[in-house]
């Protein structure tokens, strides 16, 4: 052991003569109600630590509150803050003796249910500058937590991937150092225990394992390797589904190759379909994120959403969206951008400037305690509800806010396609009727009061009976979702 010590000797002397140098992170992992994961990596073994306050006591005083030193002499630092407030603002940043990072924020869980988002990108490996543009923008819109679903570099196997792995982190300095980023293990850094474990600090054995955040249900899977029946990855996933079921709004699963896909390079991964997909839709899970395909699609089967993610960066596919499973399929880079309020949904996919070119909303399928949701202060009604000519919708939130700041009203079949979209709705009585060449609606007008607008839809011959969604956005993003029946 010796030598052990004295090599240790000589690093701290050569930190001391030339500085130690924060190489990676810091990015973020494993938040809950009082505590989070930071990690960062440094040049050279040396003593660190994590500066930190909330939001509040920062904002007064323009210092830090915490100060937390690693003592150990190593390179890879992991921290995990404890004692923390729930759904609470901190700011922190990293040190070492000869440098620091730039100050960043974090927001632990809810201990309630909350309205949040969340990001979902995936294989961003080749061209770390394309992925740099898309975390970038993404970050921009303030996700809670982000997930990558796999293939992150190129050469994730093998020590050639070291400095690849120094760009990937540089692409998401700003995504990761501000939320926290679960990665799903791709078939390009399926070699877990060299070159992907000691990166990253992820729950449970970081290949499979569940998160709860909010009134959601996250499980990151690894279809790489065993997930038959009798496998240890199988036995976790149908009892965690079945645990969970009933007591989310929305469950999400993420795992790299696709059991539904269009794609040009990579087939539909049959034997996921027919080993887990059966589960998926036995205990109501509403989206599937998959990578694998470097492309967009949205595919939907049984009444679960398979996405395909695919845009991160990596080469892209071609696709060929003849299946009768695909809804939407584009070959281009993106990330998906969700929103979750009380039991409804709102996914955007984004191009990497952050433009819109698919969307749909979901009304939560299972039912939940609803006194356990944090309720919008956005109010949104339908009378009478079913209608047979004509709805009145009325948009509330009880301070008479909404008149300047209510920005959309959209409406969506059950297959979460757009039928109808007012964009820059009038904030005065100036612009009551509401024109349009739109032949999917027609005779519609808005209506105000000083604490509600009301919206009247008439649907024309074209539209069929069935169950549509109802969507008001604020322009400052908050939105809520009401279902409405229409029989004719």
């Amino acid at each position: 052991m010796r030598w052990l010590v004295k090599i240790s000797i000589i690093l701290l002397l050569i930190g001391q003569i030339f500085g130690v140098s924060i190489a990676r992170g810091p990015y973020l992992s494993c938040v809950s109600t009082s505590g989070i994961t930071i990690t960062f990596e440094t040049d050279l073994p040396t003593i660190t630590g994590v500066r930190w306050a909330t939001e509040d006591y920062w904002d007064i005083h323009s210092s830090f509150e915490h100060d937390s030193s690693e003592l150990s002499l190593v390179s890879h630092h992991s921290v995990e803050l404890g004692g923390l407030t729930p759904w609470t603002d901190y700011v922190y940043k990293v040190y070492t003796d000869d440098s620091e990072s730039p100050i960043h924020y974090f927001r632990t869980a809810p201990d309630v249910f909350e309205p949040f988002s969340f990001v979902a990108y995936g294989d961003t490996r080749t061209n770390q500058s394309e992925h740099t543009t898309i975390a970038n923008t993404a970050s921009s819109f303030g996700p809670q937590i982000v997930f990558n679903t796999g293939d992150l570099i190129t050469d994730g196997n093998s020590w050639y991937g070291a400095f690849e792995w120094t760009s990937f982190f540089d692409a998401i300095a700003e995504l990761a150092g501000n939320a926290p980023y679960y990665p799903v293990v791709g078939n390009h850094e399926d070699e877990i225990d060299s070159y992907f474990r000691p990166i990253f600090e992820l729950p449970g054995n970081e290949q499979w394992y569940s998160i709860d955040y909010s009134n959601c249900h996250f499980i990151i899977l690894n279809n790489n390797t065993d997930y038959s029946p009798g496998s240890e990855q199988y036995a976790f996933v149908s009892s965690d589904l079945a645990a969970a079921y009933g007591h989310y709004s929305f469950i999400f699963v993420f795992f790299h190759r696709p059991p539904y896909t269009c794609g040009s390079e990579h087939s539909s991964n049959t034997t996921t379909r027919t080993t887990l997909c059966p589960l998926f839709e036995t205990y109501g899970v509403s989206i599937v994120f998959n990578g694998h395909n470097h492309d967009y699609e949205r595919n939907y089967v049984n009444g679960v959403y398979y996405i395909v993610t695919g845009g991160g960066g990596a080469p892209l596919y071609g696709v060929s969206p003849e299946s009768t499973w695909t809804i939407y399929a584009e070959s281009c880079y993106h990330f998906c951008l969700i929103e979750v309020v009380g039991d409804s949904l709102h996914f955007t996919a984004r191009y990497d400037d952050g433009t819109v070119f698919d969307e749909f909303s979901l009304i939560s399928p299972l039912r939940i305690n609803e006194q356990e949701i944090s309720k919008p202060r956005l109010k949104l009604s339908a009378r009478p509800n079913p209608f047979n000519s004509s709805v009145e919708i009325v948009v509330s939130d009880g301070r008479g806010l909404v008149r300047q700041t209510l920005s959309n009203i959209e409406i969506y079949d059950l297959q979460g396609d757009m039928v109808y979209c007012r964009r820059g709705l009038p904030t005065s009585n100036d612009d009551l009727t509401m024109t349009s060449n739109d032949d999917l609606l027609k005779n519609r007008h808005l209506e105000m009061s000083p604490t509600s607008r009301t919206f009247i839809w008439t649907p024309n011959e074209t539209i069929a009976s069935g169950i549509y969604f109802v969507r008001a956005t604020m322009k400052d993003g908050q939105s809520i979702t009401k279902k409405i029946f229409y029989l004719k």
